[in-house]
């Protein structure tokens, strides 16, 4: 019987069909590893997502996409969108995609091709779903590597950072940022709102692509669906607002609010109110802030700067602090502000919710304890579980 490949041109064609093959599809072979930074997702609309890396330097690059459900059986990835031009940090569009859906998707850069990475489209009609809260991420990039490690193994549509990613705006940083949290950033799709660390940069919204809403970019804040669950980010840094953004952002939270929706979530950085002595809450924002929030009928509202994890409730509107991402963790007062339902110090962690048709449960998973420098790491049972009930939180459709 003759050897398989015996002969050097049969030997040739199969070598080239095999090479054709890889290239045009990337699931079936890793030519060399991805050193670059990135990919993430952000979500766009029911129908579109922006796919964003970065590289040393100017390259092209191709997308390969399609369901995860399909993906995890054939392991082929049948749809594709190249860079129009060659870029450093690169952005590309994918319309036409089917709502409610996870995807599957790797990046090929000449002959890298990145790990199998995951987003997921909004639906057009309500359907449970999860997502991950956290926040302040900076300055400890390897403790925030331990919490994105965690949260990469949930099974959740998207996650929402409350700002603060970084210690300050410089290249450095960012890449300390998305080298930590790669493996988070590639299992979800990602949205952030800017935190005062951001200092309100052009790199912050050059890097993140966001649903459209308002001030700088159109992105400085902004408002997505998920089905008829409304998810809203804002701005709360006054000192880069001043009196004519904040003007301005107030106006488009009051109309953006009035929509109908089953539930209304609220992401920004600065709390409210807390009971961390040295930042507090913000008592200029919450005079301003929290009646909208009231007479909307905001189901729940997340925040972060300060680094520790605060549950509190004002007239029935459920405020969660969550500042564990890796930032030096700090104390709460003995005396805790009105309202303070729990308040947990010296913890890395993040949130979990579980939106269903007739209720949220808002879990707070713990990571690590970090005292005197020795970081323990905890089981990932939740520290406190809250149900909120749709009638409860007075809001939407019946």
């Amino acid at each position: 019987m003759a050897k398989p490949f015996c002969k050097p041109k049969v030997f040739f064609l199969v070598l080239l069909f095999a090479f054709g093959m890889a290239a045009v599809q990337p699931g079936r072979a890793e030519l060399q590893p991805w050193t670059e930074l990135g990919p993430w997702a952000s979500p766009l609309s029911p129908t579109e997502v922006a796919i964003s890396w970065q590289t040393e330097s100017p390259a092209l690059g191709i997308v390969w996409y399609g369901p995860s459900v399909d993906w995890q059986r054939t392991g082929e990835l049948p749809y594709s969108v190249a860079l129009s031009k060659p870029a450093e940090l690169a952005h590309v569009t994918i319309s036409g995609l089917i709502p409610g859906t996870r995807y599957a998707y790797r990046v090929k850069l000449g002959a890298e091709v990145s790990p199998i990475s995951y987003f997921s489209t909004p639906p057009e009609k309500f359907q449970p779903f999860t997502f991950l809260v956290y926040g302040d991420t900076r300055t400890n990039y390897d403790l925030h590597a331990m919490v994105t490690k965690r949260m990469a193994r949930e099974s959740a549509e998207f996650v929402v950072h409350v700002g603060d990613l970084i210690e300050s705006p410089t290249q450095t940083e960012w890449r300390a940022f998305l080298n930590s949290g790669e493996l988070l950033l590639r299992a979800m799709s990602f949205l952030c709102v800017p935190g005062n660390h951001e200092r309100n940069s052009r790199t912050y919204y050059e890097l993140f692509p966001l649903p459209q809403g308002g001030g700088r970019y159109g992105k400085q804040w902004w408002s997505l669906r998920w089905g008829d669950v409304l998810l809203v980010g804002l701005d709360s840094n006054l000192q880069y607002l001043k009196f004519t953004g904040l003007k301005k952002e107030t106006a488009w939270l009051k109309e953006v609010l009035g929509e109908e929706a089953r539930y209304k979530f609220v992401f920004l950085h600065h709390p409210l109110f807390s009971s961390d002595p040295h930042y507090g809450g913000d008592e200029g924002l919450a005079k301003l802030w929290h009646p909208i929030f009231i007479e909307a009928g905001v189901t729940a509202v997340f925040c972060g700067h300060c680094h520790n994890y605060e549950h509190l409730v004002r007239d029935g509107l459920h405020y969660f602090v969550t500042g564990g991402g890796g930032a030096p963790l700090s104390p709460l007062s003995d005396t805790r502000s009105e309202g303070s339902v729990l308040g947990i110090e010296n913890v890395l962690h993040y949130l979990r919710v579980s939106v269903s048709e007739g209720k949220v449960v808002v879990e707070m998973v713990p990571v690590a304890e970090v005292q005197a420098g020795e970081v323990t790491v905890l089981s990932g049972a939740p520290m406190e579980t809250t149900e909120l009930s749709k009638t409860a939180c007075g809001v939407g459709i019946p």
